[in-house]
């Protein structure tokens, strides 16, 4: 399995930036590589939180790639944290978290986490060597949305 772990200081509050990771839902309206994004079957839970289940289409013209990665989402708005698992094509195990903390120096820190494989080996280690790069496409995406969000940064 792949492991990939990152941080990024946002200039916004954590409370903004949990509620875009929190937002499956919209996820192609700013997330690169993302042409659909749907949730089903929400659930409260007595504890807090919410789970349900969702749909991402990825595509990636240049290599000709449209995959839809179908996740169990739990949202923990007491921990600010999302989580993401799934073992269905194209992958043969994957578990994120996006986990949302203030920041040392002001704003919030974005934690994303990421253990996977794919049942493909070729693309794994294609995708691989990419990454990082997606990763900080991410990343940016999330900053960006909260600036179309809310504005001039809070914090």
């Amino acid at each position: 399995m792949t492991k990939f772990s990152v941080t990024r200081n946002v200039p916004f509050s954590v409370e903004q930036v949990f509620a875009i990771a929190a937002d499956v839902a919209h996820y192609r309206e700013f997330l690169p590589l993302v042409k659909r994004s749907t949730v089903t079957n929400l659930t409260k839970l007595p504890d807090g939180k919410s789970a349900f289940n969702s749909e991402l289409t990825l595509t990636y013209k240049k290599l000709g790639i449209s995959e839809v990665l179908k996740s169990d989402v739990v949202v923990d708005p007491s921990t600010h944290t999302v989580s993401a698992t799934s073992n269905q094509k194209p992958v043969q195990s994957l578990t994120t978290e996006w986990k949302v903390v203030p920041g040392v120096n002001g704003g919030a820190d974005i934690n994303f986490n990421v253990d996977y494989s794919l049942q493909s080996k070729s693309l794994q280690f294609l995708l691989s060597g990419m990454f990082d790069l997606m990763v900080r496409r991410i990343m940016t995406a999330f900053e960006q949305r909260a600036k179309v969000l809310y504005g001039s940064p809070s914090v």
